[in-house]
């Protein structure tokens, strides 16, 4: 089985809105997106509870006629009610650094959403299904560093709309490709470096 995880479309408005949308392009990616995993085996779609994941997943749902389930686990690593220039001030020398450097609480964290992943796409695999999940910048790349046991907050580029296929097997996740953008135009790649919203 395979575990397709998603970053979300690009948000329409940056960190002054708690919960944002998606913007036009966001959307555009969505749906694209959708359609580049018409044809997986998906019986399962997981979703973060925030507006702009359960925008991205709309049209996956439409596309392979599945219900989304929402699950808190792959969330936002920053609670989205912290204040705003709390958050901005954070979060550049924190994707800047390890895992092991980080508080108890950012651990834990990290600990939550890739053993979520990892026992999603092990139901998955039971039932001989495929999984998809729709989630954040961080909390993808949890799973990647997981995958290859890598203690950076952030391996590798995460674009808006990419898809990070992994396996899970054997207890573990093991990476098959990181951030793919193959599905999308080149005009739609946004979000590359930042995991803020509304950035491209």
């Amino acid at each position: 089985m395979t575990i397709y995880l998603v970053r979300h479309g690009l948000a329409a408005a940056g960190v002054e809105d708690l919960d944002p949308g998606l913007s036009e392009i966001g959307h555009e990616q969505a749906r694209t997106t959708a359609e580049a995993l018409r044809d997986v085996r998906l019986p399962r779609l997981v979703v973060s509870p925030l507006r702009r994941t359960r925008e991205t997943a709309h049209p996956i749902e439409a596309a392979l006629g599945l219900s989304a389930v929402i699950r808190d686990e792959v969330a936002e690593v920053f609670d989205p009610s912290m204040p705003i220039e709390e958050r901005s001030r954070m979060l550049a020398p924190f994707m800047a650094g390890c895992w092991s450097e980080q508080n108890e609480t950012l651990q834990a964290w990290r600990s939550r959403c890739a053993g979520a992943i990892l026992a999603l796409g092990l139901e998955a695999g039971a039932e001989g299904a495929d999984l998809v999940v729709v989630s954040h910048y961080i909390a993808i790349c949890v799973a990647i560093g997981a995958a290859t046991g890598d203690d950076r907050v952030v391996p590798v580029p995460v674009p808006n709309c990419s898809i990070t296929s992994l396996e899970a097997g054997n207890g573990e996740l093991t990476l098959i490709r990181a951030g793919s953008t193959e599905h999308l135009r080149p005009e739609l790649v946004t979000g590359v470096r930042s995991a803020m919203p509304g950035r491209g």
